[in-house]
């Protein structure tokens, strides 16, 4: 269901279907039980691990429909344009009991130190001019070169 509806394509109205299908998985997975011990038994160890695949599972598709840009890894169809703003903002979820909190947090500004490990070409990207000002080629981006 995350590969057909939060996959590397993204759209508003599928990862709200995949919401919505993830709040059902949490109903079906309250009532899973294992038969035996759980020495042994790679079935006890994996109704374990699906509580967690599905918390990862609904952080995926809650930050994938709350951000309204495409780049790198993220392709949102309905919004394919990067967008200055998003490079400000991190998303954060937590865990508060069986609810699963997000905030927007803003980004530090990456050190100039920092910034000069890599080339300007490939970082002119994904970054806006304001966030390179402090990489040394920047002058010869400014000048087009």
């Amino acid at each position: 269901m995350m590969n057909d509806l939060v996959g590397l394509i993204r759209r508003e109205d599928e990862v709200k279907t995949a919401l919505a299908d993830l709040e059902k998985f949490k109903e079906r997975a309250a009532s899973v039980a294992v038969p035996g011990e759980r020495a042994y038994n790679p079935g006890w160890h994996y109704s374990i691990d699906l509580r967690n695949m599905l918390l990862v599972a609904e952080c995926v598709a809650m930050a994938a429909l709350e951000r309204q840009e495409s780049r790198g890894g993220h392709t949102r169809d309905d919004y394919p344009a990067m967008s200055p703003e998003w490079r400000k903002v991190n998303l954060i979820l937590t865990l508060d009991g069986d609810k699963i909190d997000m905030v927007h947090q803003p980004l530090p500004v990456i050190r100039e130190d920092l910034l000069a490990l890599f080339d300007i070409s490939e970082l002119k990207k994904y970054m806006t001019k304001e966030e390179l000002a402090g990489h040394p080629g920047a002058a010869a981006l400014e000048e087009g070169h």
